[in-house]
């Protein structure tokens, strides 16, 4: 009996020990957390967006020659810069010796005929139809001749070589000349901003080649349709890159500020990411409690960042004390 006594005894201290620790546990969890708070105001700010592009050159040529001729001398190299009017290449001018040649027989040949057509000899019509083919050749003479020496029609860059001296120029052609000053970008926009896009605005770019570095061009052109698929419009920025810093084929970002509007500013101290996902939260503060909440974040602004949806004018953010909060925690607010 005294076994059982002294069991009873001890299992009844035990059970009011673990009792006290679930108490304080209980305690512990209830404890209101002590919290500093922010209230999340309406400002009137710079409404910049962003747009992905490639940088692309202003104007673009090929340079080709009429049929297959084959090239005698091609005096530039890629990434050489040309001025406009520049001998760019030389190609055979073997018909056109045979065609100067040709030439010469048929004004000799219309000499004579018009000799015979004097004394009646000939018709007028046999005349006209030796001096046609003398104009035929001539021009053919003329065509020939601008293909011999092919010249830059603009001032910029070799940015490609197809063929190397005594090849026979194809389909293909022989180079391209790109002129990069200045260059342009084109990105598209969504159709609810087609009133506010004008031309002559003033964009900024960066491209990652140059980190933060910014370049400011204008819009140069807006697209007159809307692609009914994306319901975007193109619009095309140019920047004068006199230095040629900015290159074809470069990626840049391109900043366009479309206005001024009242959004919601919060501090960065607020702002929580989830883990594990992209998404962003805020605990708001109301009457001693805390709702966790999710928000989307716009633009940020030095310590600030503009909210586009989440939290509304006036109410209070936690921005210190996130660490040990869970939605609908009791909280302190202090100083």
């Amino acid at each position: 009996m005294k076994r059982i006594f002294y069991f009873v005894v001890a299992f009844s201290i035990v059970m009011a020990a673990c009792t006290k620790k679930d108490e304080k546990k209980a305690e512990v969890k209830n404890e209101a957390v002590k919290v500093k708070i922010e209230t999340a105001s309406m400002q009137e700010i710079d409404q910049i967006y962003e747009f992905t592009s490639t940088v692309d050159a202003a104007v673009k040529n090929f340079i080709s020659s009429a049929g297959g001729t084959r090239i005698e001398k091609i005096w530039v190299e890629v990434g050489q810069k040309v001025r406009k009017g520049q001998r760019l290449v030389t190609m055979e001018n073997t018909n056109l010796n045979t065609a100067q040649t040709q030439l010469a027989n048929l004004q000799n040949e219309v000499k004579r005929m018009e000799a015979l057509y004097a004394s009646g000899g000939i018709s007028k019509q046999q005349l006209d139809q030796i001096k046609t083919q003398e104009e035929v050749t001539k021009r053919n003479i003329r065509n020939l001749e601008s293909n011999i020496t092919l010249t830059s029609p603009i001032s910029g860059v070799i940015t490609m070589r197809n063929f190397d001296n005594g090849d026979v120029s194809g389909a293909q052609p022989i180079l391209q000349v790109m002129q990069i000053s200045p260059v342009k970008l084109k990105f598209n926009i969504n159709e609810t901003f087609y009133n506010k896009v004008k031309l002559g605005m003033s964009v900024k770019t960066k491209v990652d080649v140059f980190g933060d570095e910014q370049f400011s061009g204008k819009i140069s052109l807006i697209a007159p349709t809307i692609d009914p698929l994306t319901r975007t419009f193109t619009v095309e920025a140019q920047f004068a890159n006199g230095n040629q810093k900015l290159r074809p084929g470069m990626f840049g970002r391109v900043e366009l500020n479309l206005g001024k509007a009242q959004k919601v500013i919060v501090s960065d101290k607020a702002i929580i990411k989830q883990s594990g996902t992209n998404n962003k939260y805020v605990f708001i503060e109301k009457n001693g409690i805390v709702e966790y909440r999710q928000v989307e974040l716009g633009r940020r602004m030095g310590d600030k960042y503009e909210l586009l949806s989440g939290v509304n004018n006036g109410e209070n953010v936690v921005v210190s004390g996130q660490t040990s909060l869970l939605n609908g925690k009791k909280v302190i607010v202090v100083k």
